[in-house]
């Protein structure tokens, strides 16, 4: 046996036993596979004869994948005879989805031939979701408060001060609450019993100012709520007053001898600062300002 033929034969045994799905078909509007190994078809489930007939009738007709966007993305690489890589979704004969990473190169010869490896990644593919999805948790919990799980205070200041920085014309309210006695419901009635009129007012505030707004536990006993529409002003002003209504309809659920009560302090955007800094101790003087006249009540910082 000549040294040509014994290389053949041994190119024919690797390409057979390689490691990985081999496709050698000629592109164009009548494709025609030239050469398949065995891994290819046994990849997905099919016999050999069932997956030429699909890579013939088109890779889009069994992979979710466009060859448009392919040809754009990589014209350049394709043009120069260069690999490049693709992970796309592909449907098994029994109907399961695997993911495969193709690597690819096309030879612009007398035709376009392309030269497809492919490699089962679906393994590699749902731990990258799962730890993308771990990630995804931990940027959660590490933005909102254990308890009540509203935003934290860094969360809020962070997501206030970029707001506040590309504000332009935008109207914007800062509103702070604290609750009136918080120490004495703790003392007398014990924490559990504390920690359930947070809970209550964690809920009011959210259904209240839900939706647009960032509603956050800035600490303790002390809330916070961005509006990032605040053009009606009294509207406002009327929500703090039903928060402050609905909190005091806590009395009988939470077992109280005396409606729990809250004060509250507002600051409008831009009069009443730029930043999140000059919003919130603006805000914080009318809520002291509340807190030394009668508390249960709602003040706009002038």
């Amino acid at each position: 046996m000549n040294s040509s033929v014994m290389e053949e034969n041994i190119l024919k045994k690797v390409m057979k036993h390689v490691p990985m799905g081999l496709v050698v078909s000629r592109e164009g509007r009548k494709r025609k596979v030239y050469y398949i190994n065995q891994m290819a078809h046994e990849m997905l489930g099919y016999t050999r004869e069932e997956y030429i007939q699909k890579v013939e009738g088109g890779w889009s007709k069994f992979m979710d994948l466009d060859l448009k966007d392919i040809i754009r993305d990589y014209h350049e690489k394709i043009m120069a005879g260069e690999p490049f890589e693709v992970t796309a979704p592909a449907m098994k004969k029994n109907g399961d989805m695997r993911w495969l990473l193709l690597q690819v190169v096309i030879r612009m010869e007398l035709e376009p031939v392309s030269y497809v490896t492919m490699l089962d990644v679906t393994d590699r593919m749902e731990e990258s979701r799962r730890q993308a999805r771990e990630r995804e948790y931990l940027r959660e919990c590490a933005s909102r408060d254990s308890m009540t799980r509203l935003l934290n205070r860094g969360t809020m200041e962070s997501l206030i001060q970029r707001k506040l920085e590309r504000a332009g014309d935008g109207a914007y309210a800062y509103i702070t609450l604290d609750i009136d006695n918080f120490k004495q419901i703790n003392d007398i009635y014990g924490h559990w019993v504390g920690d359930g009129v947070i809970l209550g007012l964690s809920g009011i505030l959210s259904k209240q100012f839900g939706g647009g707004a960032y509603v956050g536990r800035m600490g303790g006993d002390e809330f916070a709520v961005f509006l990032t529409e605040a053009n009606d002003r009294e509207a406002i002003r009327r929500q703090a007053q039903e928060v402050l209504r609905e909190l005091r309809q806590q009395k009988e659920r939470m077992g109280l001898s005396e409606e729990p009560s809250a004060s509250i302090g507002i600051a409008f955007y831009p009069e009443g600062g730029t930043s999140f800094q000059e919003l919130y101790h603006r805000a914080d003087e009318a809520l002291y300002q509340v807190k030394k006249e009668k508390k249960n009540g709602v003040a706009v910082y002038a």
